[in-house]
């Protein structure tokens, strides 16, 4: 069937970027659940804060792309784990959380193992190649946010 408004997938973005996010993603929750007991939501947690430092479950959802109740139930589960922990904040509308010592071990082990996977799937381009996906991707980013901002007003 001849379709007026065909989306050929091998140039469509979105469908490339969330092939290759599930591809990734396939094998790694497996062995972080196994290792660590923890899934993909609170390990993206983890390495917002060690990369960030003490956030709101606001600004990981902002920054992460998960919906506000995921966000909530694994900061639930970081916290009862010992994973994580409540900063002092004289605001009680938004609690900044950040790793706790535990959770600083568990993010270093698995960090570690995220960068060497991380350098194996994209030992093929060059450096400047890296370099320019990275600014591509940045920029992407920044983009969706400004258009899913837009249509929130």
């Amino acid at each position: 069937m001849k379709l007026k408004n065909r989306i050929e997938l091998d140039s469509y973005f979105p469908y490339l970027l969330r092939a290759i996010s599930a591809y990734i993603g396939r094998g790694t929750a497996s062995t972080t659940v196994r290792t660590h007991g923890i899934g993909m939501r609170e390990w993206r947690i983890l390495a917002l804060m060690g990369d960030r430092g003490a956030v709101t479950g606001k600004a990981i959802s902002i920054d992460s792309g998960m919906d506000k109740g995921s966000v909530s139930r694994a900061l639930k589960y970081l916290d009862e784990h010992g994973l994580i922990c409540q900063c002092a904040t004289g605001d009680w509308r938004s609690k900044p959380y950040d790793l706790s010592a535990e959770g600083a071990r568990v993010y270093e082990e698995l960090a570690a193992s995220k960068r060497a996977r991380a350098d194996l799937l994209w030992s093929n381009l060059t450096k400047s190649e890296r370099r320019q996906l990275i600014s591509l991707l940045q920029k992407l980013k920044r983009n969706v946010n400004a258009v899913l901002s837009d249509l929130e007003q």
